[in-house]
């Protein structure tokens, strides 16, 4: 009898636990992931192992929200190959589209393909007055990937996994196994599939990684001074300001001069992000050369001296005709919690796009960029203001990439338009343009992000019928004939070569003497790392 209570009892937990089981994911509803490398987690704390990690977009089935011991929401999911438990805040919940025939035809008028279409729909249904450009570039998708594969323009962190670091000729040493390291011994060649997934527009059409395809333009009907206000709260940009203003002249009268002299210039060369996450998703950059310390101005919200930084952006878009909200989110990638020598005032001078920011020889990235603001000539130099560098510096940007038609951030990393494909691309990060659209995305309001805003994106020829995917696989390196290699495929033991005079046939290898602008091939080099993420 008692044998008998015994199994009578184990098999009722057995069905008690599949009840249980099944209730937590009876509700499931279908939902996307939202952000990169999202840690899925076998139980609801981020302390838990970790199962695998899904990508931007994912699908995925969603049961009912959890709250572990810390107060944290958390999502039961499964999907394509395995399940666990996701942070709600990396979840989204596609709003349902519902049939709009002027969207369509809107759709069918600019020529997006079939492809494009479902990711544009959905982002229609959850923001109506986003207007989408389809550019077609007229270019063979195969001939662009064989363009942006040559030479060193698209690099990877070294710590990434196998499959996203190249093993091509002379990005990968067959001999002793290790890749070989540009821009220092961290930052390594980029695969080709990694830089296919990146490059296709197709995996990007959600709220956030979009923001790559916003359009530079000004419109200041659009991009107000309260906008700005509102963007700037609680940085250390933040003036305190009330807005409703022109956002006209910040009073010094320093920046009213310009100076309009086109030239090639290397932009803080400490190497491109890595999109490693160290966290329950990507983290997003706080700047290149920002200093990891940080001080009372930086944390308590106000910024030093008292700066009117909203007029000043607000002065340089009106002069350089670029959206400030933009030029004020590529303050906060490169300057952070603006703490950096680049703009503490100490030297004189102000640097707070980090132009010409790069390690040469003795001098560190900051030093270099002091040293760049403080020399005389072009863009209002030197730059002995704040509002001299940030007015100034605007004006390098709508020079160089503006007026060369690379007028958003995808197009500042692959120039697939203008006389000069594949070449003057603005950063080497190969996940450069995905992260800082994030990054922008995240600057955004949700009435901001209710205007008009307009979206200009690339479209090629003959792409693949289904969206490229991100490259997963983490094995070690073998050639085509059969052989591996025969040292430690870690990536741990990277050759180096420096990039001077290493440029390549891409054109936008860093070129560390501090002469040099030009490649052999007299490309002008322009071109911008990021720090690690996470």
């Amino acid at each position: 009898m008692r044998k008998t209570s015994w199994r009578r009892f184990i098999s009722l937990g057995l069905i008690l636990s599949s009840i249980f089981a099944t209730q937590a994911f009876a509700a499931e509803k279908d939902a996307v992931i939202k952000g990169s490398m999202v840690n899925v987690r076998a139980e609801a704390n981020k302390n838990s192992k970790k199962v695998t990690n899904l990508y931007s977009n994912t699908a995925v089935k969603v049961g009912d929200p959890v709250q572990n011991s810390s107060g944290e929401s958390w999502y039961p999911v499964s999907f394509q190959g395995g399940s666990g438990y996701i942070r709600s805040d990396f979840v989204k919940f596609p709003v349902q589209y519902q049939r709009d025939e002027a969207f369509e035809n809107a759709l069918n008028q600019q020529g997006f393909p079939e492809a494009y279409k479902d990711g544009l729909r959905a982002l229609h249904a959850e923001f109506p007055n986003w207007q989408f450009k389809a550019l077609h570039t007229n270019l063979d998708w195969q001939r662009v990937l064989d363009g942006e594969m040559e030479g060193t323009g698209s690099l990877v962190d070294k710590n990434a996994i196998s499959s996203w670091k190249s093993t091509e000729q002379g990005k990968y040493d067959w001999n002793t196994g290790t890749w070989v390291g540009f821009d220092g011994p961290t930052w390594v060649g980029a695969s080709r599939q990694l830089t296919a997934y990146y490059m296709d527009p197709r995996n990007f059409l959600d709220e956030s990684y979009i923001f790559q395809f916003l359009l530079h333009s000004y419109n200041p009907e659009e991009q107000t001074r309260d906008g700005l206000v509102a963007m700037l709260k609680g940085s250390f940009m933040d003036s305190g300001s009330q807005g409703s203003g022109n956002g006209g002249n910040s009073g010094s009268g320093d920046a009213s001069s310009t100076q309009s002299s086109t030239e090639t210039v290397v932009i803080s060369n400490e190497g491109p992000g890595a999109n490693l996450s160290n966290g329950e998703g990507t983290a997003i950059p706080s700047g290149t050369t920002a200093a990891s310390a940080d001080n009372s101005n930086a944390s308590n919200g106000t910024n030093a001296g008292g700066v009117d930084y909203v007029s000043i952006i607000m002065k340089a878009a009106e002069q350089s005709k670029q959206n400030p909200y933009v030029l004020a989110s590529m303050i906060l990638q490169e300057q952070g919690k603006g703490s950096s020598g680049s703009i503490s005032g100490s030297s004189g001078h102000y640097n707070y796009f980090n132009i010409g920011a790069y390690q040469d020889g003795k001098m560190g990235a900051i030093e270099r960029g002091i040293w760049y603001a403080k020399q005389s000539g072009s863009y209002m130099r030197p730059w002995n203001s704040r509002e001299k560098s940030i007015v100034g510096g605007a004006q390098f940007f709508a020079e160089n990439y503006m007026n060369a038609g690379q007028n958003t951030l995808y197009l500042k990393k692959w120039n697939v338009q203008g006389s000069n494909l594949f070449k003057h691309q603005y950063m080497t990060n190969v996940q450069g343009a995905a992260e800082e659209g994030a990054k922008l995305s995240s600057a955004y309001s949700k009435d901001m992000k209710n205007k008009a805003l307009v979206f200009s994106i690339p479209v090629y020829k003959d792409m693949p019928g289904q969206k490229e995917p991100i490259p997963t696989g983490d094995e070690k390196p073998t050639r085509k004939d059969g052989g591996n290699s025969s040292g430690d495929s870690s990536g741990s033991g990277n050759s180096t070569v420096s990039n001077a005079g290493n440029a390549g046939a891409n054109g936008n290898g860093s070129n560390t003497n501090s002469s040099a602008g030009k490649t052999e091939s007299g490309v002008e080099v322009v071109e911008i790392g990021k720090s690690p993420l996470g």
